[in-house]
């Protein structure tokens, strides 16, 4: 077994031990995950204080031990980081500043400062000069250029940890892959609505089913209005209610909590597999605008990794108005691999004369009708017909505008009609002619004036909710489209096989404070992808070096050979031969 860059794959089973991480390197790798992110002097900043007693629990007991939890994949309970941290040797928790036990209310003290901090707007890093207050109507003096001050907040917190989860060496393809996956809430649910207020900017859904069983009476005083004008059904402040699609043979239903949009690792076009490891996350209220959302998740991704060039996003991100997510998204220089809802396609008149628009892409007039109208792409077709389906995709893409230049920064794109790209033959052009008779030859009459070889420039506004570089449904886009399995990849090891990212994982009420925990557990959980991909190609675990470990790796054991049950075979036994 091997992957796509011909690297032999060691079977899951026998990597065990060797992706096993020891108590002794969690806690070196959380130390160091904690001194990479440079959070600590912010945190100590907003921590302790130059008058009264000094905090017995120290900022970096409270940010190593949330890495070392967070290490062991197991629920972010706050009494269960408080287990953690006494589990801790004595040496190393003389090395966090703890010269007693620490308590849970020590630990809850701490953590609702840093949140506080947090929501505040004050958790920034120190400066690194003495500041003069500014005088009376006066803006105060600026900072010099080696000023490390920077303001933190849960983005840049959330950003930092992820961005030091990843060793030095480890190269981002600058491809980046969104999603959001639901997260529901601790707190109990106390009213219900025949229809939840979510954002009306976001994909239609079907009625979902009724309830299994009746529901009981709100609650008096319940539904409550919260400050961002939207129902409030539970305790939790920030919890609302949102969609969540159907996984696993479960119809789509209704829950209340918060929306988890990540950013995750995908490899590029034609480039062999990568660890997909999750460069970004955004948690935001369920049912909240998910363009603008996922706008926030870029901005984290793009603030440590710039470079990045294509983003790849779902229907649920790619319906919302162009204002709330095309534009931005070209703003920021990234080319969109989207997919198309049935809303977003059908045929209409295109910008030029012998033009036309289906399914977001620009033709020439002269496609055949036959393939004007195609269908897509229902749940659970065969692989067979997809195939099949794709290859009149194919033939169809040969009538169609290609980008003859990359967008300007003011949205503008050029685009070359298919004669002129050298895609068909068309009588008009006798250039096109020329080309072999493989090529689809167009039913233009000749003299007339079509578009075959025209060039035209299509400003921003125009195909923005659907435009893209490969013709929606081709065997082309198919594969470009189908490297967004990575974030699919990276909700199922928060939900199911490591993380199991459930009602209950954190009981605490907020959204700043689940961010954060949430963000401690998936900066671990990238500590063991990257651990677990390296071992299952016998390749040395990239943090080995920068942790001060071994990076002489063992050789993994192969299948065990059958033993021999006999000495010879039946038939020489009946023939009478002797053995051997």
């Amino acid at each position: 077994m091997s992957d796509t860059a011909g690297r032999t794959l060691v079977p899951l089973h026998l990597t065990g031990l060797a992706r096993r991480i020891t108590p002794a390197q969690t806690l070196r790798r959380a130390q160091l995950l904690v001194d990479r992110s440079g959070l600590l002097p912010a945190v100590e900043a907003a921590l302790h204080h130059q008058v009264g007693a000094p905090r017995e629990f120290t900022a970096r007991a409270l940010l190593t031990g949330l890495a070392v939890h967070a290490l062991r994949l197991e629920e972010m309970h706050l009494t269960r980081v408080l287990d953690t941290i006494a589990g801790l040797p004595p040496a190393a928790l003389r090395d966090l500043g703890l010269t007693g036990e620490a308590t849970y209310r020590m630990l809850w003290h701490a953590y609702t400062f840093l949140i506080r901090a947090l929501e505040t707007g004050t958790l920034a890093t120190p400066h690194n000069h003495p500041q003069q207050p500014p005088r009376a109507g006066e803006p105060s003096a600026p900072c010099p250029g080696s000023c490390p001050h920077m303001p933190v907040s849960i983005g840049e917190f959330a950003g930092r940890l992820l961005d030091a989860s990843l060793p030095e060496s480890f190269p981002l393809t600058g491809v980046m892959a969104i999603d959001s996956t639901d997260y529901e809430t601790w707190a109990r649910r106390r009213a219900w609505t025949p229809k939840p207020d979510v954002d009306p900017d976001q994909v239609p859904v079907k009625d979902t089913p009724p309830p299994r069983r009746k529901r009981p009476p709100n609650e008096p005083g319940w539904p409550r209005t919260g400050a961002d004008g939207r129902l409030m059904h539970t305790v939790d402040p920030q919890a609302r209610e949102g969609y969540r699609s159907g996984t696993n043979a479960a119809p789509g239903n209704v829950f209340c909590g918060h929306d988890l949009h990540l950013g995750v690792n995908a490899r590029a076009l034609g480039a062999p597999e990568v660890p997909f490891v999750i460069t970004a996350m955004h948690l935001a209220p369920a049912g909240s605008h998910k363009g603008e959302a996922g706008i926030a998740l870029i901005d984290q991704h793009l603030a440590r990794r710039p470079h990045t060039s294509e983003v790849i996003a779902d229907r649920g991100y790619t319906y919302c108005t162009p204002t709330r997510w095309a534009y931005p998204v070209r703003t920021r220089g990234l080319e969109p691999v989207i997919d198309l809802h049935p809303q977003q396609r059908g045929t209409h008149p295109g910008p030029l004369a012998g033009t036309v628009i289906i399914d977001g892409t620009l033709f020439t007039d002269a496609l055949p009708h036959p393939l004007r109208d195609l269908p897509g792409f229902p749940i659970g077709m065969r692989t067979d017909e997809k195939t099949k389906l794709r290859a009149r995709y194919d033939h169809r893409a040969a009538y169609a505008f290609t980008p003859h230049s990359r967008p300007d920064t003011d949205g503008y794109q050029r685009f070359k009609g298919p004669a002129l790209a050298g895609h068909l033959r068309c009588p008009n052009h006798p250039r096109s002619l020329r080309l072999p008779h493989t090529r689809p030859t167009t039913g233009c009459r000749p003299g007339t004036d079509c578009a075959c070889g025209k060039t035209v420039t299509l400003g921003p506004d125009i195909m923005a909710w659907t435009r893209q570089r490969t013709v929606w449904g081709t065997t082309a886009w198919a594969t470009d489209y189908g490297r967004r399995a990575a974030v699919e990849s990276g909700n199922a090891e928060i939900k199911t096989h490591r993380l199991h990212m459930d009602r209950g994982f954190t009981r605490v009420f907020g959204t700043t404070k689940n961010s954060v925990l949430i963000a401690f557990a998936l900066a671990g959980l990238n500590h063991i992808l990257l651990r677990a991909w390296h071992t299952k190609r016998d390749q040395p675990d990239p943090w080995a070096g920068p942790a001060g470990e071994e990076t002489t790796e063992r050789a993994l054991p192969g299948p065990r050979k059958r033993a021999r049950r006999r000495e010879t075979s039946l038939d020489a036994l009946l023939s009478g031969a002797p053995p051997g």
